[in-house]
């Protein structure tokens, strides 16, 4: 009998451990999501993990332009040719995800087509903070703003990235 409880206790406790271990390697293995919402965060260490990894995102991003409209017109053909995934590469890794989601619903609702129209008209930017940002808006015929549109520049591979449309 004293022996079946310590047996008994042996296989639980192999398989709490078996279960942490599973738990942390499934946690592990996970890819880092840029789009997680940081204001779940409850410890210092989850901002320093998130930060550390985002970093790493960033050195990696080569998907935008030399400039803030190659940048753009890379988007835009990217739409054109209804490839919402690539055009979604042209945000900052924080938005990609959701951009995702944004432009595949556009694409059904004649939202894109909208967009495109817009983007397609005269634009005229300005740079901000050392050029590290860059601010355009499209105009209409009669000279009025009617769209504007935010990039930043990924300082680690110098690349405009679209911070807001």
């Amino acid at each position: 009998m004293i022996l079946n409880k310590k047996v008994a206790a042996g296989v639980v406790l192999a398989a709490v451990l078996a279960i942490s271990a599973g738990v942390f390697l499934y946690k592990g293995s996970r890819p880092f999501d840029p789009s997680v919402d940081i204001k779940t965060f409850t410890s210092a260490k989850q901002y320093d993990n998130y930060y550390k990894n985002l970093l790493e995102v960033y050195k990696k991003d080569t998907y935008g332009g030399k400039t803030p409209e190659e940048t753009i017109e890379l988007f835009i053909d990217a739409l054109k040719n209804e490839d919402t995934e690539l055009a979604a590469k042209y945000f900052v890794p924080e938005k990609q995800k959701k951009e995702v989601e944004d432009l595949k619903a556009g694409m059904e609702s004649g939202g894109v087509k909208l967009l495109l129209s817009v983007l397609g008209k005269e634009r005229r930017g300005n740079y901000f903070d050392d050029k590290k940002f860059y601010e355009a808006s499209t105009f209409d015929e009669n000279n009025i703003a009617e769209f504007s549109f935010r990039l930043v520049l990924n300082p680690y591979t110098n690349v405009w990235k679209i911070e807001s449309l």
